[in-house]
């Protein structure tokens, strides 16, 4: 049996939303992603957030955006900004609120999915392009160890019906355990 709560962590770009869509479509379970919740919410995009409130009131509001959707009864797989893990204690969070999967990418899957959409992103609006790879390196570096405490890591850069099917089952047999 699979935890009430599966978390899609990693990078910007890495595929959390459409895979954690065909995720929870295959599972028959609902969906939502914590940056579509809170933009819808604050009634804002998340670039216009971020600059409204600055990082750490993006933070904040981004992680009640994440409780909340921790204590909703039922079933749902979750979306989370490249960010949500690495900022306070939101990957404890997750971890005794479900599954976490980590999707990765290697920095060049990531420049290129990255590179036409700079302007979308906040934290790489403003880096030009021959040092965007550089950036995405050094961020990653950051980020990972966080993102590594998954309970699941998966290569998301082809997230076929094989592996997703794969990925269920890694999921159901992590059952309601943390790690």
């Amino acid at each position: 049996m699979a935890p009430d709560r599966i978390f899609i962590v990693g990078y910007m770009g890495s595929g959390k939303t459409s895979g954690g869509q065909r995720l929870a479509g295959a599972m028959k379970w609902p969906f939502a992603d914590t940056d579509a919740v809170l933009a819808r919410t604050a009634g804002q995009s998340i670039s216009a957030l971020f600059e409204s409130k600055g990082a750490s009131g993006f933070r904040a509001a981004e992680q009640e955006v994440l409780k909340t959707l921790c204590a909703r009864p039922g079933q749902c797989v979750v979306a989370t900004g490249g960010g949500t893990p690495c900022h306070e204690d939101n990957m404890d969070i997750m971890l005794a609120s479900g599954a976490v999967v980590y999707f990765k990418l290697s920095v060049e899957a990531l420049v290129r999915r990255l590179s036409a959409k700079r302007k979308e992103r906040p934290l790489i609006a403003d880096i030009p392009e021959d040092e965007l790879e550089a950036f995405v390196r050094r961020h990653l570096a950051q980020r990972e160890r966080v993102y590594e405490r998954a309970n699941i890591t998966v290569d998301a850069d082809a997230l076929d019906g094989q592996r997703l099917a794969s990925l269920i089952g890694m999921i159901e047999r992590l059952g309601g355990v943390s790690p």
